[in-house]
């Protein structure tokens, strides 16, 4: 009673303030629904307008139920039975319902056509926060206007989760303010949540020998008294914390519990849904069914049936019991003790969705959602002539953009998506696989060169396994995957214009360092398997590190100064013990011998010759791909599906000249039937009707003739292809008697000329076999068509 008491109580502070509602914050710049003039009601279908006998059955039922729902619950909320339509009529809200499965596999699942519904239409709040709407149109009107309330969302949106499959119900309850008008400036933009990481527990590994810990030399004491103090300090910080969050805590809003909304239940089961939820029709997120910001539910009800909440809602959603609801036709049925009453089929025509209404989406093609310190827009696909369809804004103050992320599509470059870090000004583009310099993300400040440029690559689509490449002003590191020659990592250093003594390539830095780092090889010695080669450019020395082997704590290394080839008088220099140190780890016998350390130097040299050439072919590459990205940027090009009609107007011209081109054949083709006996009438001077006599002999006239072509043809064919043979055999001939005269070139030119001489054998031979094989199959398809064609049919039928 003491429940009931202050419930009444609440309500009436509520319509004292509601009584001044024209000049409410809360209820102001309130945008009505659809208005019923702009509705054209005469190409609406007859079912709109009218009732059917079992639907006007069903009101009568819908007021029978709400009868005994005031007599049981006289201090609940009315029920959202049957409100009226667009056309005035009142509809059953279960008939409204009109299970639909649309051609596009996007919305073949619940997140797709959630995210449509949410997208597609414009929210429009209840006139009134806390009434149920006196209307409830069709989902063809809601997605024609493409404006609607919740129920109307919900209503959509049940309808084509039903239609795909899953078990969805339309809700009438009670939700937050931020949720009934669609603010989400307090939540964090979906786009920037972390995905949840499972854990997965490390097992302790047991070991059989174990270290004893020290002994703890501190005083317990002491470390009793820092406890206390610590926990003194960060009690004082929760009192401070919670004293400045209640006192920026918005204040408690007077209509709490109160406000109506509808979303959408889906329950467990059908299409593998694992575990019930909810879906918020206006933002297409799901949620828990406990979630606080849905407060209570009155009613639920699908195409089949309604089911009305006696529980106590006014302490949300989490405490209620399915048990404890009660079914419309269910209830029916207990009082009058008869075989269940059907609900009648949907009074709503087929939901469509024209193609270029499903790609347009948004209204106007834009759509603008404010997040807590980020903007998320959102375009229609070739609306933007750069291919944009997304940017999230995100925020560290009020007017601080700290970072820009765009995602693209349908461009040429084939440019996905780009992020902006505003604080560094560093721009990250990322492209999907099939560029054609294989990029995968390239990161840069600008697209000058020796800006820094960091460049990802598509490893398995390139032939040296490159992943990844870093540039500096001064450096440039390239990292490979994959490779036979186990190479990962080649870093190169680079010095000032005029510190190389050697020559260098015009407008290129020289080199002064190579450093080359390898992989295990396991099929190699480890003493044997070079694990980092540095090439000291300058110094003209070269080290190398071998892998370390087991059990060894140092790795063997050489280190070789190269020399000239000929000192100052001349003469040959030759290799000593001082050019090369080398340490081999683990052995006290002698290296190996000079004539080996100078075949592994002059190796050596040769490497890094070509590992210059490598370089500069890696500087020419990122010029390469600097130049082709900025014409990309500077003259974007959006690309068009051949199986997109409404845009690809080079196809569309295809596609009608191509149909002009076969009516053309097809006209041209009825034509010859027409004409094809002519010369075979002319030639027996038949002008009329035909006799037996004429129609037989105009028949053998045109058999014999084309007999005779067909002869033709096969002897034609025989002709050329006895001519080839001799020639064949004289060239053949000609070339055993000179061939050891003849040039390499001239031997070219016989080899080239008996190829296309024995091609063209083989296709003549093919075409004489063809002849012959099919030459009857046409003889009497021929007969046939003669038999068939009204000018002698009536005296050639079958007998």
């Amino acid at each position: 009673m003491d429940a009931l008491k202050e419930k009444e109580e609440d309500e009436q502070r509520v319509e004292e303030k509601l009584k001044g509602l024209a000049v409410s914050d809360d209820l102001q710049d309130v945008e009505t629904k659809v208005p019923a003039d702009s509705i054209d009601m005469f190409q609406l279908p007859p079912s709109y307008k009218t009732s059917s006998p079992k639907e006007k059955q069903l009101l009568h039922i819908a007021d029978d139920f709400l009868q005994q729902y005031i007599h049981l619950c006289p201090d609940r909320k009315p029920l959202f039975l049957h409100p009226v339509n667009e056309c005035g009529v009142e509809k059953f809200v279960s008939t409204t319902v009109r299970p639909t499965l649309l051609p596009y596999t996007e919305l073949y699942d619940w997140d797709g056509c959630a995210s449509f519904v949410s997208d597609y239409l414009v929210m429009e709040p209840l006139e009134c926060p806390i009434t149920l709407p006196s209307s409830l149109y069709s989902p063809t009107t809601t997605l024609k206007h493409q404006r609607g309330n919740c129920f109307d969302f919900s209503v959509l949106l049940c309808s084509m989760l039903i239609g795909a499959g899953y078990d969805a119900y339309c809700v009438q309850g009670y939700a937050t303010l931020e949720t009934c008008t669609l603010d989400e400036t307090q939540e964090l933009c979906p786009l920037l949540r972390k995905p949840l990481e499972t854990q997965v527990p490390k097992e302790e590994v047991k070991k059989k020998y174990r270290i004893k810990p020290i002994p703890d030399m501190q005083s317990k004491f002491k470390l009793q008294q820092e406890a206390k103090n610590a926990a003194a300090i960060e009690a004082a910080q929760k009192d401070k914390k919670r004293d400045e969050k209640e006192a920026g805590k918005p204040k408690l809003e007077p209509l709490h519990g109160l406000r109506v909304h509808a979303w959408v239940l889906v329950l467990s089961g059908k299409r593998e849904v694992p575990e019930t939820f909810f879906i918020n029709p206006f933002t297409g997120n799901r949620h828990n069914t406990t979630d606080k910001r849905f407060l209570g539910i009155e009613s639920i009800w699908n195409h089949r049936n309604y089911w009305v909440n006696m529980q106590d809602c006014r302490h949300g959603c989490k405490v209620m019991s399915p048990l404890k609801c009660k079914s419309l036709l269910l209830c029916h049925q207990e009082r009058e003790k008869r075989v269940s009453f059907d609900m009648p089929p949907s009074w709503v025509a087929p939901i469509r969705i024209p193609p270029r209404e499903f790609e347009t989406r948004y209204c106007q093609g834009k759509k603008v959602t404010l997040y807590n310190k980020a903007k998320l827009e959102k375009w229609a696909p070739y609306l933007n002539g750069n291919g944009l369809v997304q940017r999230l804004t995100i925020y560290a103050g009020p007017d601080c953009k700290m970072e820009v992320r765009e995602w693209f599509e349908n461009r040429e470059d084939i440019l996905v998506r780009r992020e902006v870090n505003k604080q560094t000004q560093l721009t990250t583009d990322y492209f999907s696989e099939g560029h054609s310099l294989c990029l995968k993300a390239h990161t840069y400040t600008s697209l000058e060169p020796k800006t820094g440029h960091t460049m990802e690559f598509y490893s398995e689509a390139r032939v040296d396994g490159l992943h990844k490449r870093v540039e500096t002003t001064s450096e440039m590191t390239e990292y490979f995957v994959g490779r036979d020659d186990f190479l990962y990592l080649r870093h190169v250093k680079f010095g000032k214009q005029g510190e190389e003594t050697q020559r260098t390539v015009m407008n290129s830095q020289p080199i002064m360092q190579i450093k080359e780092c390898f992989h295990r090889n396991p099929e190699k010695p480890a003493d044997e398997d070079v694990a980092e080669c540095i090439f000291l450019i300058t110094e003209e020395d070269i080290h190398l590190r071998y892998h370390l082997k087991d059990k060894y704590l140092t790795a063997s290394k050489k280190l070789f100064h190269k020399l000239p080839e000929r000192n100052s008088k001349g003469h040959k220099v030759f290799m000593t013990p001082e050019t090369c140190i080398t340490y081999q780890a683990g052995s006290f016998e002698k290296g190996k011998s000079l004539f080996h350390l100078y075949d592994l130097l002059k190796e050596l040299t040769e490497k890094e010759k070509r590992l210059k050439e490598q370089v500069r072919q890696s500087e020419a590459e990122v010029l390469t791909i600097l130049k082709i990205r900025g014409t990309e940027e500077a003259d974007i090009k959006l690309s068009v599906s051949i199986y997109n009609r409404e845009r690809n107007e080079e196809r569309r011209q295809q596609r009608e000249a191509m149909e002009s081109t076969m009516k053309d054949e097809l006209l041209g083709q009825k034509e010859q039937d027409l004409v094809y006996l002519a010369p075979f009438l002319i030639r027996s001077g038949c002008r009329d009707k035909l006799t037996k006599e004429q129609a037989l002999h105009v028949r053998d006239d045109c058999l014999t003739d084309f007999k005779h072509h067909l002869t033709y043809k096969v002897n034609l064919i025989q002709a050329r292809l006895e001519k080839v043979f001799p020639e064949l055999q004289k060239n053949h001939l000609w070339f055993q008697e000179n061939k050891n005269q003849l040039s390499t070139k001239e031997k070219d030119d016989y080899l080239s000329s008996c190829s296309e001489s024995m091609f063209h054998i083989n296709l003549l031979e093919q075409r004489l076999n063809r002849e012959k094989r099919t030459a009857p199959q046409k003889y009497l398809a021929l007969d046939d068509k003669l038999r068939m064609d009204p000018r002698l049919a009536e005296h050639l039928h079958y007998t």
